[in-house]
């Protein structure tokens, strides 16, 4: 299979993370996946059919263009099919901005008149033909005519900006002071320009900040995590991580050392293509079809190509 990885327009970048390729991706028998709580919301341009369900008899085809949730409660499901998707990486502001997300909407609500929209077919016509520069040149030239219709990014879309650089250590109450707002309105502009609580996203980019940390190196030291990211002891660190992942961060770090494919990270930063080979994996481990990395623009951090 092959990934590649590509940085947005920078007319782009304060709502779009990246662009992702994937290719040659075959699953010829149920796949489990395990899918955890991660920061941002993907849009995914589909050319083959890909079967997913919570069991291997409940499978039915995803639509060839589909807007994953913004996952918060950690979700098993069965994939099986064959994979060969464009893939735009937005943040919750950008996807409530550009496609009028919000966390509260149910999944597959916005995928049908995305798939049958006249540039939702395009692109995945060309994605169908091997297309890809043109493919994601026609959903760049579309996302930058929907940020076109709206005003500059609000106070909302600002704070929201702030968590992330913060890893989700900022408290809501100071943000809400620095910008000169109740806290309460702050929450209010939140839903209307972000899709979500200021808490939830918070909660969910420090969650997965550790997470990463862990999948970059397993044998990190869970106190250090607790001081780096603000958590007031490890006890506190093991709460969190569990509510969002159902699992102890001890437990993930044995599931990371565990894992069959290491990622070149280097490769991925510099855009070039990364070819992996799957193996038979009889026995189900969460978090190992998550084997993608991507890169951040202040640092290296892992995706959630889920395969």
């Amino acid at each position: 299979m092959r990934f590649r990885h590509h940085d947005p327009d920078p007319r782009l970048r304060e709502l779009v993370d990246g662009y992702w390729e994937f290719e040659n991706v075959h699953l010829t028998g149920p796949h489990q996946n395990y899918d955890m709580a991660e920061r941002t919301v993907r849009l995914m341009f589909s050319a083959d059919t890909l079967l997913v369900g919570p069991t291997a008899d409940t499978l039915r085809p995803v639509s060839p263009v589909v807007l994953a949730p913004f996952t918060v409660q950690p979700q098993r499901t069965v994939v099986q099919g064959k994979l060969r998707a464009l893939v735009a990486e937005l943040y919750p502001w950008g996807a409530r901005q550009l496609l009028g997300w919000q966390a509260a909407t149910t999944p597959d609500t916005l995928d049908a008149s995305l798939s049958a929209s006249p540039w939702g077919r395009e692109i995945v016509a060309l994605v169908q033909q091997g297309e890809w520069n043109t493919a994601r040149e026609a959903l760049e030239a579309h996302l930058l005519h929907l940020a076109g219709l709206h005003s500059e990014p609000g106070t909302a879309m600002q704070a929201a900006q702030q968590i992330y650089q913060s890893f989700g250590m900022v408290r809501i109450a100071a943000l809400a002071e620095e910008l000169n707002l109740s806290t309460r309105t702050l929450e209010r502009q939140f839903a209307q320009q972000v899709g979500l609580s200021a808490k939830t996203l918070a909660r969910v980019v420090r969650f997965d900040e550790v997470n990463i940390r862990i999948r970059m190196n397993p044998a990190v030291s869970m106190a250090d995590l607790t001081f780096e990211l603000g958590f007031t002891d490890q006890a506190h660190l093991t709460r969190e991580f569990k509510a969002l992942s159902s699992m102890t961060p001890g437990a993930f770090a044995a599931v990371a050392a565990s894992r069959q494919h290491d990622v070149d990270l280097a490769l991925l930063q510099s855009g070039g293509d990364l070819y992996i080979e799957l193996e038979s994996r009889p026995d189900f481990a969460p978090g190992l079809s998550q084997t993608a990395e991507r890169t951040r623009s202040d640092r290296l951090t892992a995706s959630r190509a889920r395969i």
